[in-house]
């Protein structure tokens, strides 16, 4: 079945995401460029944000097994601040290749509901599990969408003493945040967090995670904000993460007589005409799930892109959201 991705920032964990803005990269900034984003803004609710909506889509790459990125997912989403909670939905779009139905999500943070957006009917609800320690809720989820109070959050952090450092040269604020006070589970040990704030512009720049499982694999993921400036003012408008998965274990596969290429780049090339030779004299067969380097190998990299579409700032009705009011 199809993978449904869904990325939104409702705990303090998912808004940790790590330090210097590597956006730059040509690579990782050509789905942005091909895909260039517009912003509508409510100018009559003045300039601070009081909801967000924008259609997304995720693309990942994974370094073993892709030569590019690939779209997995599509979904529209809404955030509003009512009173003083944060309500975020996302609707996913029927499938019918993989004959799913639509599906809506709506949480506060404390509770999430799906339901089935056309007919209104909750089908599940949960309650979750904040183990984020409540000291920490200064930063908030809004905090990736545009600029932050940066001297609010260094007095918070300065109040915790929280382990900070300013780099003047880099002109990033850097937070380290204490695993002990961020969620867990039994199969992961978080071993560090840390959050990067670019002090000239005041936006949430980066976040590195990193984690221990029981097997000893090594979990670094890292998250960078990309940001567009609409009359003046940075919008998100994505984010890239790269996971850097570090497995330990092998395992053993027979590999005896077969080429092993560490990336699509060392793959030669060879022209069409030569190509359908070869297919006609049963000399090559097309391989769709090529895996690069060491097979034994359970090591990866994946890169996740986050892009934005059609941003609509402070449209969104309270009526989207009360199922959850």
């Amino acid at each position: 079945m199809k993978k449904r991705y869904f990325y939104f920032f409702i705990l303090i964990v998912g808004l940790i995401a790590a330090c210097r803005n590597e956006v730059n990269n040509p690579g990782k900034r050509a789905l942005f460029d091909e895909n260039p984003v517009t912003i509508r803004w409510n100018s009559k609710k003045g300039s601070s944000i009081d909801s967000f909506q924008a259609n997304v889509q995720i693309h990942t790459m994974n370094n073993r097994t892709d030569t590019h990125a690939k779209l997995q997912e599509t979904y529209h989403l809404s955030i509003k601040t009512i009173g003083e909670r944060i309500l975020t939905r996302i609707d996913f779009p029927a499938d019918q290749k993989y004959d799913i139905s639509a599906r809506s999500i709506i949480t506060d943070g404390k509770e999430v509901i799906v339901f089935d957006p056309n007919t209104e009917v909750i089908e599940k609800r949960l309650m979750l599990n904040d183990d984020v320690d409540s000291s920490l809720q200064f930063l908030k989820p809004e905090t990736v969408l545009s600029r932050v109070n940066l001297k609010f959050i260094r007095s918070e952090a300065s109040r915790l003493a929280l382990d900070m450092q300013e780099d003047t040269e880099t002109g990033l604020f850097v937070l380290n945040l204490p695993p002990a006070l961020l969620s867990k589970n039994n199969y992961e040990k978080l071993l560090s967090s840390r959050i990067c704030f670019d002090m000239n512009s005041e936006i949430l720049q980066e976040v590195e995670n990193v984690y221990i499982q029981e097997d000893g694999t090594k979990i670094t993921s890292k998250t960078n904000i990309v940001y567009e400036e609409k009359d003046g003012i940075p919008v998100k408008v994505g984010s890239f993460t790269e996971i850097d998965v570090q497995n330990p274990n092998k395992i053993e596969v027979v590999s005896e007589g077969t080429v092993i290429y560490d990336s699509a780049d060392d793959v030669p090339e060879i022209t069409a005409e030569k190509l359908a030779e070869l297919q006609q004299n049963g000399e090559v067969i097309e391989k769709k799930d090529m895996t690069f380097g060491d097979p034994g190998d359970l090591s990866y990299k994946e890169t996740v892109i986050e892009l934005y579409e059609d941003i609509k700032i402070n449209e969104a009705d309270d009526s989207l959201f009360k199922l959850l009011l």
